[in-house]
């Protein structure tokens, strides 16, 4: 069997030719993985803190409150209250405390352009209710009737 120069460089080109693809696919996968890295941390959204604030997170918050007090407040053996390490009298009751603090916080945010979801009416929704029946026109029409009684006008 003789080699031809022609055939000698027809194998050298398909060996380079083999040894390119083979490169290029190990170029291809790495560019893969990179792609697939920065699209994994561009798809990392953030945690709106203020939500979640509504009436059942102030409900369960006042029950908290009331069964623990502060249930973030840390604990020694003695199941008393210290100022040192210990453990905390409740920790899922801690976790509402904290998340009440938060939106309360957030209640209290300035969202011009409406740059932020907050619930502005946080934990004085019934405040709030009370308020609006106050200024009714049945409200102040019994409010004017009794203070015009009172100053000596006459039954209204």
């Amino acid at each position: 069997l003789k080699l031809t120069p022609a055939f000698a460089s027809a194998c050298l080109v398909l060996a380079a030719l083999a040894a390119f693809v083979r490169n290029m696919a190990v170029a291809m996968k790495t560019l893969l993985v990179a792609c697939v890295l920065a699209g994994a941390t561009s798809l990392k959204t953030e945690q709106d803190p203020c939500a979640g604030c509504n009436e059942g997170l102030a409900q369960a918050y006042q029950m908290c409150a009331r069964d623990f007090g502060n249930p973030c407040a840390e604990t020694n053996d003695a199941g008393l209250v210290s100022a040192g390490a210990g453990e905390k009298k409740d920790v899922s009751c801690c976790m509402k405390k904290e998340k009440h603090d938060r939106c309360m916080e957030c209640k209290s945010m300035d969202c011009q352009f409406k740059t932020c979801k907050v619930n502005k009416q946080y934990y004085s929704e019934r405040t709030i209710i009370e308020e609006a029946k106050a200024s009714t026109k049945e409200a102040y029409k019994q409010h004017d009737a009794a203070a015009m009684k009172a100053a000596g006008w006459g039954d209204f």
